[in-house]
């Protein structure tokens, strides 16, 4: 099967779906038998075609008459070509350019036209061979949104939205950061290992790893994404990635766990667990002793967290199917601690997934702060005296992070923020907010941009929220 094809049907597929990117890859590597380079070169032409997608129609429409309507099928031809000719260095113009006319003349010559649609993406093509890395686009200065938007592909209400509340030089780096493919990251489980021995282990098979500068469980492996193996020291790690003394997370997801203090707690429950990275780290925190009870919406999501924490030996949990901005949480009143890692927009994630900033809009996340405000509000009347409740998400969006932990605090009094640094005393001080919460950026630490607040529950007094 040729790779651009199985690229090109990816990217049909999500231009007319909401369904993920990895979803959609992963699919199609399960259909054709594709490996080794031609499986690195499928995920780097969609996940690279999806990141620029803006800033290719931008150069694509210098060369196109503005009369011409294209369909999703040559819109995703061109781009395929314009990508591999401006963000892919090692493969050769002339290459880039015969492999897309190829594919056009392969998907359209059943369709009226389709020699002649073939010439016009060779003429357009070699346009931008020739000129797409010499246009200017709109001035920095004179027009920032709609340089950062086109010049670094990202929608023009997320630019205006960033510049307006952290300005320029953040919106910049920030933008230029994610999109960069984020390194794959290694959560080890400290129960059965230590990060030296599998580092060690990983090095015996050619697989170079760091230790993670933020995370004290993680390890890096740069210049490897989980779908990418071509060279037998990389299959090697496809098969390493499923030992039982190793979890893929980000750096920054396995800071979170450390607020819930673990190793003191007997009961502990996490009300959004799929699929289970945050919960399994838990359970091996507190040394598989006491209880975890992980609970999720959906018995499909359930079953994917039981799958990973079986994997990684993660055996003190109970799952339970429920909604938990609906459901009486009575459950969790024994508590020591609640983990809510609340569904969010995924800002944070953009380097892992390119595709969500063309999926989500102002009114979604408008929409996602209110679940994540009910998710605390449902929690917070149960939780004892004394005991801890932590909210976290994968967004660098305020309404998603300390607008939501703000508006909780004024209808909840009973509660009171815990500065994070205490729990996570050897990460940057730039990662720690003035008001104690947890925030990580990409272009700041290296790291997926992540939220996280640690509450204590001081008495037992009224609330707003109950009337």
């Amino acid at each position: 099967m040729n790779v651009r094809k199985v690229a090109l049907e990816c990217l049909l597929t999500l231009s007319h779906t909401s369904t993920s990117i990895a979803s959609v890859v992963d699919s199609a590597f399960g259909r054709y038998p594709i490996d080794g380079r031609e499986r690195r070169l499928v995920n780097g032409l969609v996940y690279g075609v999806i990141r620029w997608q803006r800033q290719l129609d931008w150069v694509l429409n210098q060369f196109i008459n503005p009369r011409f309507q294209l369909d999703a099928r040559h819109r995703n031809i061109l781009r395929l070509g314009a990508f591999q000719l401006l963000h892919l260095d090692g493969i050769p113009p002339h290459a880039a350019i015969y492999e897309t006319v190829q594919l056009a003349t392969s998907h359209l010559r059943k369709s009226s036209g389709g020699r002649k649609s073939a010439g016009f993406i060779n003429a357009v093509l070699r346009s931008v061979q020739r000129k797409g890395r010499k246009l200017t686009y709109p001035p920095l200065d004179a027009n920032p949104i709609e340089h950062i938007a086109i010049s670094l592909s990202y929608p023009t209400w997320l630019v205006k939205r960033w510049l307006q509340t952290r300005g320029v030089s953040w919106t910049l780096a920030f933008c230029r950061a994610s999109n960069q493919i984020a390194p794959l990251a290694l959560r080890v489980n400290s129960l059965l290992t230590q990060r030296e021995e599998v580092s060690q282990s990983l090095e015996a098979n050619g697989i170079a790893a760091t230790v993670s500068k933020i995370a004290p469980d993680g390890l890096v492996l740069e210049n490897r994404t989980i779908t990418a193996f071509d060279t037998p020291g990389e299959q090697t790690l496809k098969d390493v990635l499923n030992r039982e003394d190793i979890y893929v997370q980000d750096e920054s997801a396995m800071l979170v766990p450390h607020l819930l203090s673990p190793a003191d707690a007997r009961f502990i429950v996490d009300l959004c667990a799929a699929p289970g990275g945050k919960t399994s780290h838990l359970a091996h925190l507190m040394g598989n002793a006491g209880k975890l009870i992980a609970v999720d919406v959906s018995a499909e999501k359930i079953a994917l967290l039981q799958k990973n924490c079986r994997r990684v030996g993660a055996h003190n949990i109970e799952t339970r199917l429920t909604d938990a901005t609906k459901a009486d949480l009575e459950f969790i009143k024994t508590a020591d601690a609640v983990l809510v890692d609340a569904p969010c927009s995924g800002f944070g994630t953009l380097r892992r997934h390119p595709d969500i900033r063309w999926n989500k809009t102002f009114e979604q996340v408008r929409t996602l702060s209110e679940v994540q405000y009910n998710l605390l509000k449902s929690a917070a009347q149960h939780i004892k005296p004394g005991g801890i409740l932590v909210y976290s998400t994968c967004s660098i969006e305020p309404m998603e992070n300390e607008e939501v932990v703000q508006r909780f605090l004024a209808d909840f009094p009973m509660y009171k923020v815990e500065n994070a640094r205490r729990f996570l005393p050897d990460i940057p001080l730039s990662a720690i907010t003035p008001q104690g919460f947890l925030q990580t950026f990409p272009h700041e630490h290296g790291v997926d941009g992540a939220f996280a607040a640690r509450l204590r529950r001081v008495s037992t007094e009224s609330n707003k929220a109950d009337k």
